[in-house]
């Protein structure tokens, strides 16, 4: 399928998913292609996946909130965009979504951020930037808006900067 012209779009459930939806269905509308939605997941920190949680293992707990997710998300794009796929992979983010890149090849990488900045950053880490150094396709990232969740970290980062500054 080279020809074919395609989106991954990795989104993180919990933060700017629909504004990181948004701005790829428009993106797939202009070029004509198709869209894979991807959520990574993880098992909470010191949780094994086959740990009982409710009569069923975390795991298949996490798959069934995050196949939720994809498909309330999926919806977004559906009327306009041709053929929305979703998947849900397991592992670390940066890694799987580098490895989902290689296995579908897609034409960008349409991707939110949380905007961190200074210490947070480098304590935290940058799932965009790490995909933005490592991937072999282009990666277009949507910031989250001010105001929203996910952008705090750089507010929080700005104003301790100025504050020690």
């Amino acid at each position: 399928m080279p020809n074919t012209k395609s989106l991954l779009v990795p989104v993180n459930p919990d933060g700017c998913a629909e504004l990181v939806v948004s701005r790829a269905t428009e993106l797939a509308t202009s070029l004509g292609a198709r869209m894979t939605l991807l959520v990574v997941v993880n098992a909470p920190s010191g949780v094994h996946p086959g740990d009982l949680s409710h009569g069923d293992t975390v795991k298949s707990n996490l798959q069934r909130e995050a196949e939720a997710r994809l498909e309330e998300l999926a919806s977004l794009a559906r009327p306009v965009v041709p053929r929305v796929d979703t998947v849900v992979r397991y592992g670390d983010v940066v890694d799987t979504v580098l490895n989902e890149v290689e296995a579908q090849r897609p034409t960008m990488v349409v991707m939110g951020t949380h905007g961190r900045t200074g210490l947070r950053r480098v304590l935290l880490g940058s799932v965009a930037e790490s995909v933005i150094r490592r991937a072999t396709v282009p990666v277009v990232v949507v910031h989250a808006p001010e105001g929203t969740p996910d952008h705090q970290g750089r507010a929080y980062t700005q104003a301790s900067a100025e504050a020690e500054g």
